[in-house]
Order: structure tokens, then sequence, then C-alpha cells
């Protein structure tokens, strides 16, 4: 056991390696070090890359690995055992009566199977004999991977048919399972704006994902910002890229929700959006994120509601 963990830590720092020494490597100019492969979630193309020398003293060397890893593990708690499974997010047990708080696919944002072959491949040669069943494939399976990609799904419209089934069935076992004493937290940092109309600007992946949590049975009691994403990481600089991840609060819907006409539901929206958004406003909130925190009191309100009617 004590050899297979070494194995594990090894090959932990192969793939780091790997990150630091392919050709779609960049150079850090400010910090005058070789930027990594994964700057961002895709492999772009690059005109002229950073090469590291791996017997080197300087940044991409092969000690360097293994030193960061080691820090990692002086530094990670000891004192109780970890557990981790592999399962399907919409047949999975192990939320039954847990604190849940998750961060779920961002729609067609990031194709997460096709990015994890890049490690997969040095992780199966190093580490195949040891977890047989987990690296049984020759790359990672891809076909129940809970994106909308049209080229899997054959269009765009099945693609979001297929996210929006996966990801309601996937939210709702969650609903089932979680503890009822507290809400369930979801994370969600992705800005997409899909297209222009009479009635504004659609979000695809924003209503999608929406439409899903809703299904499940939850209902929304609050949003909230939290800065997560690094100022110098390579999709935020010079763009208008989310400084924040927004945090949905969530908590089932009684089986006593009552129905409301369009003029209630457009009161309560009156009486609590411009609060919150003037609450949000003063927490020193990026504008690019206020839109995206701001659809939390907005659901919040609609949510408490089974249904509304179309009279006013």
């Amino acid at each position: 056991a004590y050899a297979e963990a070494v194995g594990v830590y090894l090959a932990m720092a192969v793939d780091k390696a790997a990150d630091y020494w392919s050709t779609i490597c960049s150079w850090h100019s400010s910090r005058e070090i070789v930027r990594n492969t994964f700057g961002r979630q895709a492999i772009p193309m690059m005109w002229d890359f950073a090469e590291s020398n791996p017997f080197c003293g300087s940044s991409g060397n092969w000690l360097s690995h293994l030193r960061w890893i080691g820090e990692v593990l002086n530094s990670l708690p000891s004192r109780e055992p970890g557990n981790a499974t592999l399962s399907s997010a919409v047949s999975q047990g192990g939320s039954e009566n847990k604190v849940v708080s998750t961060d779920p696919p961002y729609y067609d944002n990031i194709g997460y199977a096709d990015l994890s072959d890049f490690f997969y491949v040095w992780l199966r040669r190093s580490l195949r004999s040891t977890y047989t069943d987990l690296f049984a494939t020759v790359t990672v399976p891809k076909a129940d991977e809970l994106i909308a990609s049209p080229y899997r799904q054959g269009s765009r419209d099945a693609a979001e048919r297929f996210f929006l089934d996966g990801m309601g069935r996937a939210i709702k076992r969650i609903a089932d399972q979680a503890h009822t004493s507290v809400p369930v937290t979801v994370f969600y940092a992705f800005k997409q704006s899909e297209s222009k109309g009479d009635a504004g600007t659609a979000s695809t992946g924003w209503e999608t994902f929406l439409d899903a949590v809703i299904r499940s049975g939850f209902g929304i009691s609050g949003t909230w910002p939290m800065r997560t994403e690094l100022s110098n990481r390579m999709v935020g600089m010079g763009t208008n890229a989310l400084a924040s991840s927004i945090i949905l609060v969530c908590r089932r819907r009684g089986e006593n929700t009552p129905l409301a006409t369009r003029r209630e539901f457009v009161g309560a929206l009156r009486s609590t959006l411009s609060t919150a958004i003037t609450r949000m406003q003063s927490g020193n909130i990026a504008p690019v994120d206020l839109a995206q925190a701001a659809i939390g009191p907005g659901m919040a309100a609609y949510t408490r509601y089974e249904q509304l009617a179309l009279a006013a």
C-alpha cells in the first residue's frame, strides 16, 4: 500500500511535468517563467512556445514538480480518512443525508472529458496495474458526460435537451437525498449571451440550468457572488470575464407552495429585487458579475410560487 501511494504521487508529478513540457506552453513575461499548458480550460494554437529544461533549476523542472506535491501533502489534514467514489450524478447515493455543495458543468463552456485525456493517457501508463477498473478504457469515457455537445448529440437542440434532462435528474437526485435542515449550494460561473430579441438577451446556458434546478423541486432562496477567479488567469486578462462564482442557495419547495397571478409576482419582484441589487452594489461586486448575481433574487421571488397564472 505504501508503494502504491508513492506511485500515485509520482504519477501526479509526471502529469504536472506534461503540463509544463508540452508545445502549448507559453512565456509568462511579467514573472519570467514558463506558463503551463492549461492557462485556461482549452488547448489553444500557439504560434511559438516556451520550452522548459527538466534538469534546470528554474521553472518547469522535475524536482520542482515533486516539491510542490510534497508541500501539498504536508499541508493537507491527515487525521481523518478520505474517501473518493466514481459514480453517475443521476444515480449516485453519496449525497444521502449529507450537506451538499456542488459545482456542476457549465452547459457547453468546457469539454471536461476531452481535456482530461491530456492527463489521463499518462496516468493510465503509470497506474493501470494499480487501478485496473479506473483505467480500463483507452481514453476518458465521454458518452454520458453532462455537457451540451452538438457534435456528440447531433444538433444544438438535441444537445440542449440532453443537458436539461441530465442536469434535471442529477439535481433532483440531490434534492431528494440532501439533508433537509441545511440548504444545498450550487456554484455557477458562466457568462453567456446567446441571442438578442424584443424581450432582451437570452442566455441558453443560464436558462437551461435554472430550468433544471426548478424542475427538480428546488426553490432558490438567494444567490451570493464569491470571488473565486484569479485576476491574472489568461481568460480574465483584458476581457470582460466573470471574476466571481455565483452561488445559488437552494431549498426544496414545500408541498403547499401557493399559486400567484402575474400582478402578484411582479409586485413581489419589485419589492425584493431593488433592495437586493442595492445590497450587492454596496458589497463591491464587480460590474461584470452584477447581472449574473441579480438573477438569484429574481428567481427567489419566482420560485416561491408553485405556478404563475397568465391573468393579470
